[in-house]
């Protein structure tokens, strides 16, 4: 298995790595422009611009530049690029790829971050090349010391072979030469038929280190001379510190200080519960400000009341507005979704050391980019003075993205140069100053013709995106917020008129952000469950309504179809052996260019609890570059998405959360979970992304399945509000 280092290096320490241990090593430097890769000489130590690095002994350390959260990018993709190396994945160590330029490889080389399901697909080609351009030095240099031609020399995993003498040379050994080589341009790449390691379930290489407990997490790190921070926030959002009193605390076992943070105070100690204890004792007088009056049901009954509004055109196919003039029945439905919270098992934390003309983050994160933008923001420092090392990541699901955390740490460390300062939240923390999934809403109308065929669908999509809020320049027309409507527009069903209404209701006083498959989560919910409606409307059975809308869609149909055969689909409810009551309810959808559907056997006692007993699932994502991982992540977003749509809900009273830990926040119990089956279909499309296209299924597939056992539809989640 390959050794991980769940660091962040400078070029300086990359280099360092073969000399301090007395060995030579050679240095590719690639740039990874987003589908290709421009080879460059090696550089100076300080100037390196390197992602591959082969010491004497033909280890060979790999920078990648996206975070492990779980989703296992540090197995992947040091997998894709080997395979083009020639290299066992035993001898590569991975570790996280620094701060700089050379490293934003997304979107036309101007973004670098982890998360949108990319990180596999957006680096699949350039790492292809990279491993590529190093292996034809590698064999270069192996052909010159011989004197042969580079076409007489093959590889074999470490080793370049003169294929007509047996003669061998280990790639540490020529790592030295060929370092000093011009890299060649548009090397070709291996074969398809020949991959060893693409393709295939390549086992995770930080298994062990998380498994043992050596895996390092940003709640783990440990600095000398650390001193801990606890933060107390404004509860109402948007609101200020008024007062406290720090001399009732400063006496306390430990405490150091007393200090502003952003939106609230900081008591910094020797120890984290020496803080904690602290904080709990601070007198703090908070101005609430002006959202003290704000609830969520308040915002819920502006979103319902903008469902009749006509908004603007997100999509428009046919004529939408004459179609159900000739419907023969008409169906209507609205559809609701709360606040969700991302409760990642790791809290928000951060650890910061400022000095004079330099500044190092410990911050798990999920772009690297954010945590220098706002450290040199509050240091003053350039970019080049501060150094950011990502640990593993306890969870990411978005809460990321969004710097509040680091800002903290780094603004104490600040105020205390030269004393490195953990932040840590706690779950209270955690959960009442998330950036949450937003509250939306959407009303869905359609006509069917005599022999239930759909001849319209209206869809009114109402809320405040996510992207809006934290990456406007995405959006192409800023009334037309994707995160809010994605999932309802470029449907695969065969449904002749079609239009898409999206109504922007800003929810400026709850920090929203982005949450695993973001708007997807709440619209595939809303569509699905709609469909489902539409069939039953039709008096069809909900799969074959749905196989027959996609007659000229052969990949969605495949798609569904695997679902179902897995499933040994029934359209009608039935009871078992031991009287329960049982359904199955199906869903598909495509998101981050993948498509999903999952079938949910549920469920029904007498005493009206149900229980999701399992989860048949089939997933189209082009091609899995690793099998294994494609199946955990498709169990670990069923996972997620089952727990969001079971009992979690954020709900604001007053300008306040009123969720604080798992005792009102419920998640999914171990008991809860189903049984996953999964079935991967390689159809040769482009690569799509894995880590959320699980998430956003299984929330219809469950409800229409309890609509079958209950009589009931689900339009407002979670479950838990409902008794079946």
């Amino acid at each position: 298995m390959s050794e991980i280092m769940n660091i962040s290096m400078s070029r300086r320490q990359f280099l360092g790595l073969g000399a301090a241990a007395g060995a030579s090593v050679f240095l590719l430097g690639v740039t990874l422009p987003a589908g290709c890769a421009r080879v460059e000489q090696p550089q100076q130590a300080g100037e390196l611009n390197a992602f591959i690095g082969i010491d004497e002994k033909g280890q060979v350390v790999f920078q990648n530049p996206f975070i492990e959260m779980g989703q296992g990018t540090y197995t992947s993709i040091p997998a894709i690029m080997a395979e083009e190396l020639d290299v066992a994945m035993a001898a590569i160590q991975v570790v996280q790829a620094p701060p700089g330029p050379e490293y934003k490889i997304m979107f036309d080389n101007k973004m670098r971050f982890t998360g949108g399901s990319l990180s596999v697909r957006s680096s699949y080609m350039t790492m292809r090349k990279a491993g590529a351009t190093a292996r034809a030095m590698l064999v270069q240099a192996a052909a010159e010391q011989w004197s042969v031609k580079p076409g007489d020399c093959k590889t074999e995993p470490g080793t370049v072979i003169h294929t007509a003498t047996g003669r061998k040379l280990s790639y540490g050994e020529l790592a030295e030469k060929a370092a000093k080589l011009a890299p060649p341009k548009d090397v070709p790449l291996k074969d398809d038929a020949l991959f060893r390691l693409i393709g295939q379930p390549v086992k995770r290489t930080d298994s062990l280190v998380k498994s043992t407990g050596a895996a390092e997490f940003g709640i783990d790190v440990k600095v000398d001379g650390m001193l801990h921070a606890a933060v107390m926030q404004s509860p109402v959002f948007g609101g200020s510190i008024a007062s406290y009193d720090k001399n009732a605390v400063l006496k306390m076992p430990g405490v150091v200080a007393v200090e502003d943070v952003p939106n609230g105070v900081a008591v910094i100690a020797d120890h984290f519960w020496h803080a904690k204890k602290a904080l709990e004792k601070l007198p703090v007088t908070f101005n609430e400000g002006d959202n003290a009056n704000f609830s969520s049901t308040g915002y819920q009954a502006k979103l319902l009341a903008a469902l009749g509004e006509p908004g603007h055109v997100a999509e428009e196919v046919g004529d939408p507005a004459k179609a159900p003039a000739s419907a023969a029945k008409k169906i209507e439905a609205e559809y609701h979704a709360p606040f969700i919270a991302h409760v990642t098992m790791e809290p928000m934390n951060c650890t910061a050391l400022v000095t004079k003309d330099r500044c190092t983050v410990w911050a798990p994160n999920q772009g690297v980019d954010f945590v220098v933008g706002v450290a040199a923001e509050i240091t003053g420092l350039k970019p080049e003075a501060i150094e950011v090392v990502t640990p593993f990541l306890g969870g990411g699901f978005g809460r990321r993205f969004v710097m509040d955390y680091a800002i903290q740490a780094i603004t104490l460390a600040k105020k205390h140069p030269g004393k490195p300062i953990k932040v840590i939240w706690t779950r209270e923390e955690d959960i009442k100053h998330d950036h949450y999934r937003p509250m939306s809403a959407a009303k869905f109308s359609a006509g069917l013709d005599k022999e239930g065929n759909p001849v319209a669908l209206q869809v009114t999509s109402v809320g405040e995106g996510p992207m809006s809020r934290l990456m406007p320049a995405f959006l192409k027309n800023p009334d037309l917020d994707t995160s809010v409507y994605e999932g309802t527009v470029e449907l695969p069903y065969a449904i002749p008129n079609k239009r898409t209404n999206v109504v922007t209701v800003p929810v400026k006083p709850v920090p929203i952000g982005f949450w695993r498959s973001v708007g997807h989560s709440q619209n595939c919910f809303y569509k699905e469950s709609f469909i489902d409606e539409m069939a039953h409307a039709a008096d069809a059975d909900p799969l074959e309504f749905r196989l027959k809308l996609l007659a000229e869609q052969p990949r969605f149909k495949k798609v569904l179809e695997t679902a179902a055969n897995l499933a040994g689909w029934k359209g009608k409810p039935w009871t078992d052996q031991q009287g329960l009551k049982r359904a199955m309810g199906c869903a598909l959808h495509e998101s981050f260019n993948s498509i999903v559907a999952e079938v949910a056997e549920v469920s029904l006692n007498p005493d009206g609890e149900f229980k999701v007993e399992k989860v048949w699932c089939a997933v189209d994502c082009g091609f899995a570059v690793n099998p294994a991982i494609v199946m955990r992540q498709m169990e670990s977003g069923i996972c997620y998405g089952l727990s969001a749509a079971m009992g979690e809900e954020i709900t604001l009273e007053k300008g306040r959360v009123v969720q604080g830990n798992f005792d009102n926040y419920p998640i999914l119990r171990p008991d809860q979970m189903p049984a996953v089956e999964v079935e991967i279909i390689n159809s040769g499309a482009p690569l799509g992304g894995i880590g959320e296209p699980g998430t956003p299924v299984i929330a219809p597939a469950v409800c229409n399945a309890l609509f079958l056992l209950s009589g009931q539809r689900v339009r407002s989640l979670p479950l838990s509000q409902y008794t079946f």
